[in-house]
């Protein structure tokens, strides 16, 4: 599979096409928000039911700490548009 995306109307391919691809038609699908995903629902109703994240003491902080370190790491290698909005990890399960 090859991902692509639709940008200003446009479909710009994300990753390089195969040799052997050349000539052939594609079929393209778009996905919209409302489109099921039965592999993924069925790992988030999977998910769900294991209950809450249960951690140690101290787990949250070095969690939240680790993370940090990826954005400083992507911040500096990517500029700072790849900075989340606030800046924090959130711990509860809510994005």
């Amino acid at each position: 599979m090859v991902r692509a995306r639709v940008y200003q109307g446009r479909l710009e391919v994300q990753d390089p096409i195969p040799e052997e691809w050349e000539g052939q038609s594609v079929k393209i699908i778009p996905l919209t928000p409302d489109d099921p995903l039965p592999d993924l629902e069925a790992r988030l109703a999977e998910l769900r039911a294991l209950g809450p994240m249960e951690f140690e003491p101290g787990e949250r902080e070095v969690i939240a700490q680790l993370a940090l370190a990826q954005d400083r790491i992507s911040v500096a290698t990517q500029g700072p548009t790849s900075r989340c909005r606030t800046g924090a990890v959130r711990m509860d399960g809510r994005w």
